[in-house]
């Protein structure tokens, strides 16, 4: 196990470099992308290129924090192919939202972006299925472009290229197959899900879960920048972050917007759980895999910070402090790590 002294010892370190070196270039590339989301010749388009960066920008942040990972001279790089991806994901997930018309095969086919934004060479692709009589002025394929040539300059790219574009593509399919969910085809979710490759400890919903996130591809853009990287350790981040990180943090966003979404109807990954008690089980279950999984990793204690610091992005907000979330929270505080507690100290000032 990771030694909690040296633990505690990268979260401090990974938190310094986040706020000192990433964060200010994750801005500045965030204030260029809006530039060009301004430029968005159609309106309604425009509008969900805008309200995507201004509502989910911190999504474009938080998992920035992968660049921690990557060494100092790859850093920039990959911080420029990180943000332009999440703001890809963000901005097809703001037209999932609303789109109403085939939304399952018009998404996978909108969704084919991410595939290709991780694979540099790939030829853009016309992605607006679900609004064939809409422009945008070529956005999103600036995107996906801007990502193929970021990810194109790092050294490893070619070793990690097959398991980044899975990550990427997983992540796509099932956000598609959750907008699909939310619109009246719950059934196609758990389809898909029972299908993926995935181990039988983990219910189809976690599975679904963390098939829908992007941390697992954050993380490998991240290898990509480390010249020492393998196709083996490729595929060893890659089983270390999926399902178990990735489930993680979709079902602790889901807890956390669990009031909202029952109010709204949207579709909640927590909700398939038949009680708080046996969510507070799971998700404790969930959090132990994923720390078994990063210690066989070559930078296990880099990686546990980051684990560290997404559950406490998540455990503290105010709605993490509910009687429903309030066991699944104090169990979470236990086995994400000894690292957990300052960060969510930390993060409560922040939030403040």
């Amino acid at each position: 196990m990771i030694a909690a002294g040296r633990e505690t010892g990268a979260v401090l370190l990974s938190l310094a470099v986040y706020r000192a070196r990433v964060v200010p270039l994750v801005r500045r590339e965030m204030g260029r992308w809006r530039e060009v989301a301004e430029t968005v010749p159609d309106p309604e388009l425009r509008g969900h290129a805008l309200t995507a960066l201004d509502e989910k920008g911190l999504n474009v942040e938080a998992t920035a924090v992968f660049a921690t990972l990557a060494p100092r001279r790859t850093r920039a790089t990959a911080i420029r192919a990180m943000v332009a991806l999440q703001v890809a994901i963000d901005y097809l997930d703001s037209l999932g939202e609303q789109a109403s018309a085939e939304p399952l095969r018009n998404g996978l086919q909108l969704h084919g972006a991410l595939a290709a934004a991780v694979a540099p060479g790939a030829e853009p692709g016309d992605w607006y299925r679900f609004h064939p009589q809409h422009e945008d002025g070529g956005y999103l394929n600036r995107l996906v472009s801007a990502c193929q040539e970021s990810i194109g300059a790092l050294p490893s790219q070619r070793l990690t290229t097959a398991a980044v574009q899975r990550a990427a593509t997983r992540c796509g399919a099932g956000q598609s197959h959750t907008h699909a969910a939310e619109l009246g085809n719950p059934g196609a979710l758990e389809a898909w899900a029972t299908a993926l490759d995935a181990p039988p400890v983990y219910r189809w919903w976690e599975v679904a879960a963390g098939a829908s996130s992007s941390v697992a591809a954050h993380a490998l853009i991240a290898a990509a920048a480390d010249p020492k990287t393998t196709n083996a350790e490729a595929e060893l981040i890659d089983a270390a972050y999926f399902p178990s990180i990735g489930a993680l943090t979709v079902l602790l966003d889901d807890l956390i917007d669990r009031d909202a979404d029952t109010s709204s109807g949207a579709h909640n990954y927590v909700a398939h759980y038949p009680s708080g008690a046996d969510a507070a089980n799971r998700l404790d279950l969930i959090a132990r895999l994923g720390r078994s999984g990063i210690a066989r990793l070559r930078h296990p204690h880099r990686h546990a910070a980051i684990l560290a610091g997404v559950a406490g992005f998540y455990l503290s907000a105010a709605a993490a402090a509910t009687s429903y979330a309030r066991p699944i929270r104090d169990r979470l505080l236990r086995s994400t790590g000894p690292a957990v507690r300052p960060i969510v100290a930390f993060m409560r000032q922040r939030r403040a």
